[in-house]
């Protein structure tokens, strides 16, 4: 059994999105970040950089939401994460992509406009998120071209890198980033949303993000 530590953040659900669609069972515990759950000794026992997430499985502990999703998918044999090297390849690329590059920038808008004020931390950094702002302009330019090309991001077909890229992408909701201009990235984005394993996903934090609202 699976057992992932997380919170709603964007790292947290494509973890989640990755389970939910490959694995055959798993429990999700809620890490309170807001009462700083992730700096205790109890948690610090599972990972050393006290981070959120975590997954638990078999008694083992793995950080980092990227080595989760390859790792559940590799251990699931699923097609989402192709064995064959030139498509695993494919699906590795966007990964990065999405991690090191147009998520980044996402995740600075989401934390600078978002998580400090809730967190008390200060107020958004303007600066960093109108540098933000004109990269993921940039970027989602260049998903979107592909997009309309191949319809998802790796192999003409679906793969944990969509998966991970909608949990960066949907951030955009929240953080006033408007996708009209990316007809291609606004249909696969639907498209993803429409799958009941998203949904599914999403139901796990739902009562977490309704409490913190509150």
């Amino acid at each position: 059994m699976y057992r992932l530590h997380g919170y709603f953040s964007q790292n947290s659900m494509k973890t989640l999105y990755v389970l939910q669609e490959v694995a055959p069972s798993f429990e999700f515990h809620f890490v309170n970040l807001a009462k700083r759950e992730q700096l205790t000794d109890a948690f610090r026992s599972k990972t050393p950089v006290g981070k959120a997430p975590v997954l638990e499985h078999a008694g083992r502990f793995l950080f980092e939401s990227g080595a989760i999703c390859r790792y559940v998918a590799a251990n699931e044999g699923s097609a989402l994460y192709p064995a064959e090297p030139w498509q695993r390849a494919q699906v590795e690329q966007w990964l990065d992509f999405f991690t090191c590059h147009l998520g980044l920038h996402l995740n600075t808008l989401f934390f600078q406009l978002l998580v400090k004020p809730r967190l008390g931390l200060g107020e958004p950094d303007q600066a960093r998120c109108e540098e933000a702002r004109v990269f993921a302009r940039q970027q989602f330019g260049i998903v979107d071209r592909h997009l309309a090309q191949h319809g998802h991001l790796a192999n003409d077909r679906l793969s944990i890198a969509d998966l991970a890229a909608l949990a960066y992408v949907e951030q955009v909701r929240m953080v006033d980033f408007s996708l009209d201009e990316y007809p291609a990235v606004r249909a696969w984005f639907a498209a993803l949303e429409a799958r009941p394993s998203v949904a599914q996903a999403r139901s796990l934090v739902a009562p977490y993000l309704k409490a913190a609202a509150a």
